[in-house]
């Protein structure tokens, strides 16, 4: 596996790679790069940053259950700028929310699958990048001031 590291506003992103695509995406995590960044990914990720691209379309290579890869393109479908709630992605997928919960854990490329969108009825819910990163990623998408602003 390789990886490099890109610089967001937010804090370092590992972006590791397999067969030359990627498969993981560590957010707030610095890495020793092993090659070169690659661009297609780099300028994606730029334009997400700057709000310009709204959807992430770099090759990747995924695994997980049925059912985690299930979840994970259902986030594919949540509109830039919007949330859903866990109850009403479960609904969607015929699940429960803590079985969401758990596949959303599990998510190994945050941004491309963005389950920063879902979040609890009554809070935000967690983030595998911690809830600093998933403040400003919803912020970031609704066009909103947050703490990578200068």
């Amino acid at each position: 596996m390789e990886s490099f590291c890109y610089e967001s506003v937010f804090g370092p992103i590992c972006v590791k790679l397999e067969e030359g695509r990627v498969c993981g995406i560590e957010l707030g995590e610095r890495c020793e790069g092993t090659v070169k960044p690659d661009q297609v990914v780099v300028k994606q990720l730029d334009e997400y940053f700057k709000g310009v691209r709204t959807r992430l379309d770099f090759p990747v290579k995924v695994s997980g259950t049925e059912f985690q890869l299930r979840v994970w393109q259902a986030l594919r479908d949540v509109p830039y700028g919007s949330t859903i709630s866990y109850g009403e992605l479960a609904k969607r997928l015929n699940t429960s929310p803590r079985a969401v919960g758990q596949a959303l854990k599990r998510n190994p490329l945050p941004l491309y699958f963005p389950c920063h969108r879902v979040v609890g009825k009554s809070s935000l819910g967690g983030f595998s990048g911690g809830l600093e990163w998933k403040k400003n990623l919803l912020a970031l998408e609704r066009g909103e001031r947050c703490a990578g602003d200068s």
